[in-house]
């Protein structure tokens, strides 16, 4: 009756105890009815060994009992191999993403930042407790690429302290700190976490100068011919803005000046502003400039001198591809790309509405290294008469064929190089002069600045120009849509296949074996 009331009791008892385990893992806290089912269950397992002693040795004392306990030795050994793995892995971990586009990988340009970073950054992040899972993933990715980075998330209702000190309004908000240099981050994006670690690490802050008095674009417009959308992301970049007429008597360009925009202009330069951007070519400066077909021919003049030749005429494609995109032959697609750290790694289209060729001089200066960034396809050429409303030809003789380059580059060492401590140097040590030479302003406009690839090719140049080789790349990627398209038919012949007939053959199979080894 004893041996009965044992077995009753044993199996009563860990049903107490999985009950006990439940109710803690429901409440994540042990509770006094958790505490009391797994006492009384721990209680009535040691009733049932004590009272079963005797046939539990005997049991243990068994062949099978010996089997099962080398099984189970088999087991505990084989756990512990996956625990010292597991704890090897987390030490030393390896990621691979397997999504064509690398959507969860980090982008080039925060790679390069994190891997160049001299400076170590702190990053608090104020989040309600269990809503941080997102920043803390991204964070991970931030962590393996520098040892400089450390970070740490805080609840700010129970750290209001902090929280204050902080000047913390909302969830969510990201600290980046460095050095007494702090930025906000409200919106925790790689973007706007990578910008954040820039500008906290960044020597000074970089100005880039647009020219007015000549019918430039305006970067503060908002119509489709402004440039406000591209303001956005120059800012989003840390640089600052601002703009000079150089027709004003005592507007020299200033010191500060990282790079000289010249978008759009549509009236000609006075010898004096072109003696004023000549000299501050000539002590290191960086000049983009953003023509069309119908720039004064004075800018042309002006930029030969630097070893390009900017070419009257108009840029036709006849290659068909922008009509998948709605853009007529006069809005020529771009897909192939000079070697240069501009546009390394870059395989996005661009688009150039109503463009003017701009190629290397062929007497370009000897000191000067002049490069064709971007170029038209083969079935494009340059109309060099104006175009009229009947069909457009290519005319032998007359007009220039394909391909035909849209944007060049020129770069050479500075004729006046600053004394030791003075100015900004590149990497090698000397200043740079650097030119950026567009046949067309259309492409920046805020009507086409986020088509293709328009904004990383202008984003890339600016940061060559003003030497932050560590911003150029192609910015965070977006999911690529990569759905299978099958036909009904298609679609019943799967159904058939995977829910009919594998799991038949599955079945026959086994019966043919069942009925031989019977």
């Amino acid at each position: 009756m004893m041996k009965k009331y044992a077995n009753i009791g044993g199996g009563a008892g860990l049903a107490l105890i999985i009950i006990g385990l439940v109710i803690y893992s429901i409440n994540s806290l042990l509770t006094t009815s958790a505490i009391i089912c797994l006492s009384v269950g721990v209680a009535l397992i040691i009733a049932y060994v004590i009272l079963k002693f005797n046939e539990l040795k005997v049991s243990l004392s068994s062949r099978s009992a010996k089997f099962g306990s080398n099984a189970a030795l088999v087991v505990v050994f084989v756990l512990g191999i996956l625990i010292v793995v597991n704890i090897l892995a987390s030490k030393f971990s390896a990621r691979v993403d397997t999504t064509a586009s690398k959507l969860y990988s980090l982008a080039d340009q925060t790679e390069k930042v994190l891997k160049n970073m001299d400076k170590d950054v702190k990053v608090i992040g104020f989040f309600k407790s269990g809503n941080e899972g997102q920043a803390e993933e991204l964070l991970t990715e931030y962590e393996h690429f520098t040892d400089r980075l450390e970070y740490e998330f805080q609840d700010p209702d129970k750290n209001p302290g902090l929280a204050k000190s902080y000047n913390i309004k909302s969830y969510g908000t990201v600290i980046v700190e460095n050095q007494g240099k702090r930025e906000r981050v409200t919106n925790v994006t790689e973007e706007n976490l990578t910008n954040a670690i820039i500008s906290v690490t960044r020597e000074g802050v970089k100005k880039i100068y647009f020219t007015k008095g000549h019918g430039e674009r305006d970067y503060n417009a908002t119509e489709q011919n402004g440039m406000s959308t591209a303001r956005e992301f120059i800012r989003d970049e840390n640089y600052e803005l601002d703009t000079i007429m150089l027709a004003e008597a005592d507007s020299e360009i200033p010191e500060d000046c990282s790079v000289l925009v010249i978008a759009r202009p549509q009236t000609e330069l006075f010898p004096h502003e072109q003696e004023k951007i000549k000299n501050y070519l000539q002590r290191g400066g960086k000049v983009m400039a953003l023509l069309d077909p119908e720039s004064p021919a004075g800018y042309g003049t002006f930029f030969n001198q630097w070893g390009f030749h900017v070419r009257d005429g108009i840029v036709v494609d006849a290659s068909g591809v922008g009509q998948l995109f709605g853009a007529g032959p006069t809005i020529p697609i771009v897909s192939q790309y000079g070697d240069h750290v501009i546009t390394k790694n870059f395989s996005v289209m661009t688009f150039f509405p109503e463009a003017r060729p701009v190629m290397k001089a062929d007497d370009a200066p000897a000191e000067m290294t002049v490069k064709e960034i971007a170029k038209t396809s083969g079935r494009s050429w340059a109309e060099t008469t104006p175009l009229t409303a009947q069909e457009i030809t290519f005319n032998e003789g007359v007009d220039i064929r394909g391909p035909i380059s849209v944007f060049t580059i020129a770069e050479r060492d500075a004729e006046n190089q600053p004394e030791q401590g003075e100015g900004e140097l590149t990497g090698s040590g000397t200043l740079k002069t650097r030119l950026a030479v567009f046949g067309d302003s259309d492409f920046a406009s805020n009507q086409y600045f986020k088509v293709q690839g328009n904004k990383d090719l202008f984003m890339n140049s600016l940061s060559w120009l003003a030497e932050e080789e560590d911003l150029i790349s192609v910015r965070p990627r977006s999911p690529e849509d990569r759905r299978l398209n099958i036909t009904q038919k298609q679609s019943k012949l799967m159904l058939y296949v995977g829910v009919v007939l594998l799991p038949l053959a599955v079945f026959m199979l086994g019966a043919i074996v069942y009925r031989r080894r019977k």
